[in-house]
């Protein structure tokens, strides 16, 4: 589970918060760690060819820098008190667009721009006169006062922080994503905790290893997700398939199906469409129950039932069926118009766009007493072709 990405974080703040004068928090004084732990993370997003994870960790590092070096001030002094303003809203907004914008390859010249973004904003507020900027801020003088007598952070700052951590929280519980989205939110977190525990460096020091653990957790499920998971459809893929028939138990039913004439239908449409008839067959499976969905490879799915119920294998084979073949296949024409306007003058008038409909053929096979998976899958292939000459959009099941 993606949630889970954010575990290192949650536990280091429940141990900070709940354990204060814990000597775990105290236990790496020098920040030669923090930065080899970095290092040790970058190196393994490389191999790994995950680029976008060192923009992450050039922000969070430049942070932890830019936090480590004010360390020596102390809080009385006005370029202190603005650092503390002006740092975590700076972090926010850079965190904000990475999150955003689709990140450029690493070796191009707007992915070391990105790069040097990321890594050279926070230590520029070092350099820059901050009090001037901050005496600037025409703001109701509550939004600027401290949240605590201890802490020179302002309401404003608070309050911006939270915002952002809630719905960037609810954005990726609604609509769940890559792991790597968790991971940048952890990171993130890691860099408002930073900033809270400024005046505690080696407190501060355990948030960045936290921060590297989660990329851990993100690259991971990254890998896992490339090797699982079909890229187009959503859809475990074969080698998620062959696992999940390893386990098979000894009632259970397996489908093969595929798209009816859809090679033809490639060559007619394009690949383009060809592409949107998998991705709608993937959304179509994903939202039914009572099966697991496998992309086969191609055109080709397998739906795995944990039963052989044929009734209730029927019935969702039915349901399934007249799903695909109900769904108006929107294709869009190759002459766009130019403007908005034109676009509303053509919808809905012939030949602007052409719906398609496209049907499935499916084949069941009912597990037999000690039947191996090998056989199992194989007989549903051949129960899929025989549909196919029975007239396709249609199902079989067999015993």
């Amino acid at each position: 589970m993606p949630l889970l990405v954010l575990l290192p974080v949650i536990i280091w703040l429940f141990i900070a918060l709940a354990f204060p004068e814990h000597q775990l928090l105290y236990s790496i004084p020098v920040p030669l760690v923090v930065y080899l732990s970095v290092a040790l993370v970058g190196l393994l997003a490389v191999v790994m060819r995950q680029w976008s994870q060192l923009y992450w960790l050039a922000l969070l590092l430049s942070s932890y820098w830019v936090v480590n070096t004010a360390l020596q001030s102390p809080l009385s002094e006005s370029h202190m008190l603005a650092l503390y303003f002006f740092l975590p809203l700076v972090s926010t907004a850079v965190a904000i667009v990475m999150a955003l914008i689709n990140k450029p390859p690493l070796f191009s010249l707007k992915g070391m721009l990105l790069l040097a973004l990321a890594g050279a904003l926070p230590p520029l507020l070092m350099v820059l006169p901050l009090p001037s900027y901050y005496q600037a801020i025409d703001a109701p003088s509550f939004l600027l006062s401290p949240v605590l007598p201890t802490s020179p952070l302002s309401f404003m700052v608070i309050a911006v922080m939270a915002l952002v951590a809630v719905v960037w929280l609810i954005c990726l519980l609604i609509s769940p994503r890559q792991p790597a989205r968790w991971g940048q939110l952890a990171c993130w977190l890691s860099i408002a905790l930073l900033i809270i525990f400024m005046q505690q460096s080696q407190v501060a020091a355990w948030v960045v290893i936290a921060a590297c653990l989660s990329i851990l957790l993100a690259l991971a499920s990254q890998m896992l997700n490339l090797a699982y998971i079909d890229e187009l459809t959503q859809l475990p893929q074969r080698r998620a398939l062959l696992a999940h028939l390893r386990r098979l138990g000894k009632r259970s039913t397996v489908v093969m199906l595929d798209v009816d004439h859809f090679k033809k239908f490639n060559d007619t449409y394009g690949h383009d469409v060809g592409d949107q008839v998998l991705r709608l067959l993937g959304v179509i499976f994903a939202k039914e129950s009572g099966f697991k969905a496998y992309r086969y490879g191609g055109e080709e799915f397998t739906l795995v039932f944990n039963h052989n119920d044929q009734p209730r294998i029927e019935e969702a084979l039915e349901r399934v069926r007249q799903r695909v073949a109900g769904y108006p296949l929107r294709i869009r024409s190759k002459q766009r118009p130019t403007s908005s306007k034109q676009g509303q003058s053509k919808r809905g008038k012939n030949g602007a766009d052409k719906v398609v409909r496209v049907t499935i053929s499916l084949g069941a096979a009912i597990r037999r007493p000690a039947e191996p998976v090998h056989d199992l899958l194989k007989r549903a292939d051949t129960i899929l072709y025989a549909a196919k000459k029975k007239g396709r959009n249609c199902w079989l099941v067999r015993a």
